[in-house]
């Protein structure tokens, strides 16, 4: 079996003062959700030129994703929603490592195991295999789809199925939750309109379709958290693990823009045991206008500090990066 990336959080130690300073480990893990993307890549936007079997291929590196997402789900989540400008960078990778990430927290929910966990993980990985570069077209494009562009989304099912056989991967499981990632209970999915879904196909598409609204493209925005959350049951997207996945994720999720009562803005960085009072970090002023550096701050229900619900802009959202933020915690 591969062994496990070198990108692990060990290898994120922090150098400041020549390493006497004890590693922020939420910085660490952003950047590990980083080099996770970057490994990936090229893995799978061209997987015939980098595996003999794609499945011996990807196991360190669903493994490290699993890890991930248990050691701080709220980082990676954070990973997910924050951060729109590199929204459009390699989409079809990040999109692909998101829903994954999704998947791992339904399977710790639901209690399915070291192994039927990575099997899931493995599948949303690779759901999308026959179209990642025209994903990634379709991220920028402004323009209504060609119908080769039509037909090859209909067949990408089916087609990545195809592929991932090519690459040697013979699990009827993962196969089977590739071809039918887009099918639905009630006949109106696709390609084939079936009735009955594998079920990790269904945790898959409900992870898929909620994953790719948070994300904006050239031609829309982003939907916040909430909004998303009712637009996949609006949809009929949401499927048995709808409601799993809603309280995984939570009301406001970490990386979200919120409005405070007190007119400022904040990044929530972290979820606690009330839904509504996450720990955010301040990035405006009451006036909207950017503070010289984000503060840390807890919500409450009441009082100026009160969130009052998702952003409906993203002015703020991008004034400090990532790490900087992830720093306060």
């Amino acid at each position: 079996m591969p062994a496990t990336p070198s990108f692990s959080l060990a290898s994120f130690v922090n150098q400041a003062e020549g390493g006497t300073q004890p590693p922020n480990l939420p910085v660490q893990q952003w950047h590990a959700w980083e080099a996770l993307c970057q490994a990936l890549g090229p893995l799978l936007m061209a997987p015939a030129d980098h595996a003999v079997n794609l499945a011996d291929a990807l196991h360190p590196h669903a493994a490290q994703l699993v890890a991930l997402t248990r050691e701080d789900p709220d980082v990676a989540l954070f990973h997910m929603v924050h951060g729109a400008e590199r929204a459009l960078d390699r989409y079809s990778v990040r999109h692909a490592v998101h829903t994954a990430m999704l998947v791992a927290l339904i399977g710790r929910r639901k209690d399915w195991g070291d192994g039927r966990t990575a099997l899931g993980v493995k599948a949303a990985l690779t759901m999308n295999l026959s179209i990642m570069a025209l994903q990634n077209t379709l991220a920028r494009q402004t323009t209504p789809l060609t119908e080769a562009q039509r037909l090859a989304i209909e067949q990408h099912p089916v087609a990545s199925r195809q592929l991932l056989s090519q690459l040697g991967v013979t699990d009827t499981d993962w196969l089977d939750a590739v071809s039918e990632h887009h099918e639905q209970s009630d006949g109106r999915g696709y390609p084939l309109g079936l009735q009955t879904v594998h079920p990790l196909a269904d945790a898959i598409h409900t992870c898929d379709v909620f994953s790719a609204k948070l994300s904006p493209r050239a031609s829309r925005g982003h939907l916040p958290g909430p909004q998303a959350a009712a637009e996949i049951f609006r949809q009929r997207s949401a499927g048995y693990f709808g409601a799993t996945l809603i309280r995984e994720v939570g009301l406001y999720p970490p990386g979200s823009l919120v409005d405070l009562a007190s007119g400022e803005r904040a990044v929530v960085l972290y979820r606690t045991s009330d839904a509504a009072a996450p720990v955010v970090a301040v990035v405006t002023d009451a006036l909207t206008s950017p503070l010289p550096r984000p503060l840390c701050s807890g919500t409450a229900r009441q009082g100026p500090h009160r969130v009052l619900g998702a952003a409906v802009d993203r002015h703020g959202a991008d004034t400090f990066p990532p790490d900087v933020l992830l720093g306060l915690r």
